[in-house]
C-alpha cells in the first residue's frame, strides 16, 4: 500500500476522533468533509447525502455516480 493512501487513512481517523472529542471545535460535519475528501481521492465511490433527502432519493444518487464510475467518467 503506498504511503498517500496511509496519510489519507490517518487524516480520515484524526477527523473522526477530533469530532468525536468534546473540547474540539471541530464538527461531525467538517470530519465527513474530510472523509468524503479523502475517500474520493483514493479513488474510492463517497456520498455525501442530504440528510433529508428520502431513501429513494438517496439511491437515485448513488445509482447516478455508480453508472458515472461505470462510464469512466469522473465522480461528482
Amino acid at each position: 500500500m503506498a504511503l498517500s493512501s496511509f496519510k489519507g487513512e490517518l487524516k480520515s481517523l484524526l477527523a473522526e476522533d477530533a469530532a468525536r472529542n468534546p473540547n474540539s471545535s471541530f464538527s461531525t460535519e467538517d470530519a465527513e468533509r474530510v472523509i468524503v475528501e479523502e475517500s474520493k481521492k483514493a479513488g474510492a465511490p463517497a456520498f455525501q447525502f442530504d440528510p433529508n433527502a428520502s431513501p429513494e432519493e438517496k439511491a437515485a444518487q448513488a445509482r447516478a455516480v455508480s453508472h458515472r464510475i461505470c462510464r469512466g467518467e469522473p465522480t461528482c
